[in-house]
């Protein structure tokens, strides 16, 4: 620990003490003129999503102690490699199409729309229920077979058909 902070007290004084000579350039360069780079693309929708996952890691922590630690650290490269995949200005552009089409067809075709659907997920919840609440007959067995026998499997094989089973 106390090697860490000598060298960034080094670095530090270096570039201080001279900043026109190539150790200072060197180390300007490589300490804050990249670093300051790579902050400028940053926009508000990564910005947004590394505070939210910040908060989740921080409740995690705060909710499950040890054990928040570990899931959140199992949790965050999926979460990392999903962001990647998809950035939040596709969700930000969904959300203002889904705007504009609200805007653009209005707030009472939107609430047609939306009644409608409800209306056809009720009418599917009674057709689904009226079809469950029929009784099934039980089915026949024959005389002689057991509860757990499947039936004969199987009778036939094609010629050079060789089936390996883990069961």
């Amino acid at each position: 620990m106390l090697i860490i902070l000598g060298l960034v007290t080094l670095a530090l004084a270096v570039m201080l003490a001279s900043p026109d000579s190539a150790p200072g350039r060197a180390l300007r360069r490589g300490l804050v003129e990249t670093p300051a780079r790579a902050l400028n693309r940053l926009r508000r929708g990564k910005i947004v999503f590394f505070v939210l996952l910040a908060a989740a890691g921080l409740t995690l922590a705060l909710l499950f102690k040890a054990d928040g630690l570990r899931l959140f650290g199992l949790m965050l490269p999926d979460l990392l490699v999903w962001f990647a995949v998809f950035d939040v200005g596709v969700f930000i552009d969904a959300l203002l199409i889904a705007g504009a089409v609200l805007g653009a067809n209005g707030l009472r075709v939107a609430r047609a729309r939306v009644s409608a659907l409800s209306g056809e997920i009720v009418l599917f919840l009674r057709r689904r229920g009226a079809r469950v609440r029929r009784p099934r007959r039980p089915g026949s067995r024959p005389p002689g077979k057991a509860v757990d026998d499947d039936g004969p499997g199987w009778v036939h094989q094609p010629v050079g058909y060789r089936a390996f089973s883990m069961a």
